[in-house]
């Protein structure tokens, strides 16, 4: 199904949703094999049925999870056809089981075009933040790339003077004991890169993978759902810039 074809008039989202969607089909003209922020195919299958239905009456469609090695977040689309158009119902985030308030769509599907800059499948650390912070106000992501070993200092450093209270979780102090100065940030498992990175950047995210690994685009998309409306959400307040 082409995009295009639908004559549409989708009531908030206006233009600037006819836009993105011609975006879109573009996007597949050129390469059949795209793979869209799972809301856009979440649309399409609805869509699929808009035609069909009597003005007033609804088509869902819902995205697919994925693969066992590409875990994006589902999504369901709810469309409601009128007779001067199409409204949009419901968009929700069917792993945290949560509406998409308008302003949140409108950054997915600014991420969706800033992340196609790139046409490979993944990015590295520092692409992703750069990528967050273009479209999420307030500059909440930073990659750790290499300051890690300033880091690792400061965390031990804050660690021995009580500053950073982890006797609840001997596991991860155990581990982090167990690291030496000579070893390198890839062998230290994920639990401690997000610990030690969290050290040396109060109040923002920091991506501590390390510089050159290939992080695929639909982590980034995950990413930033949970930053907005997962429970990171809880500690962040994505869309108010600091005082």
């Amino acid at each position: 199904m082409t995009i295009n074809n639908i004559n549409m008039n989708i009531d908030f989202f206006g233009d600037g949703m006819r836009i993105f969607l011609a975006y879109i089909s573009r996007q597949y003209k050129k390469n059949p094999y795209y793979k869209p922020h799972p809301i856009i195919r979440a649309f399409e299958c609805a869509l699929e049925g808009i035609n069909k239905c009597k003005n007033g009456k609804c088509t869902m469609g819902v995205s697919h999870k994925g693969t066992t090695t590409n875990i994006c977040d589902p999504y369901i689309v709810v469309l409601q056809k009128k007779s001067n158009g199409i409204e949009v119902k419901e968009i929700r985030n069917v792993k945290v089981d949560k509406q998409l308030p308008l302003d949140i769509m409108v950054i997915i599907f600014r991420l969706q075009i800033h992340l196609d800059k790139f046409e490979v499948d993944t990015v590295n650390p520092q692409q992703m933040a750069d990528a967050l912070n273009s479209v999420i106000p307030g500059n909440k992501f930073y990659a750790l790339g290499d300051r890690w070993k300033e880091a690792r200092d400061e965390f031990k450093k804050q660690l021995a003077e009580g500053k950073i209270y982890l006797t609840e979780d001997s596991d991860i102090i155990e581990e982090i004991n167990r690291i030496r100065n000579d070893t390198p940030w890839e062998d230290y498992s994920n639990r401690p890169r997000a610990f030690i990175g969290t050290s040396i950047k109060a109040g923002v995210v920091t991506i501590t993978s390390p510089k050159d690994s290939k992080i695929e685009k639909y982590k980034v998309f995950d990413y930033a759902t949970e930053f907005m409306i997962g429970k990171t959400a809880d500690y962040f307040k994505p869309f108010k810039k600091d005082c």
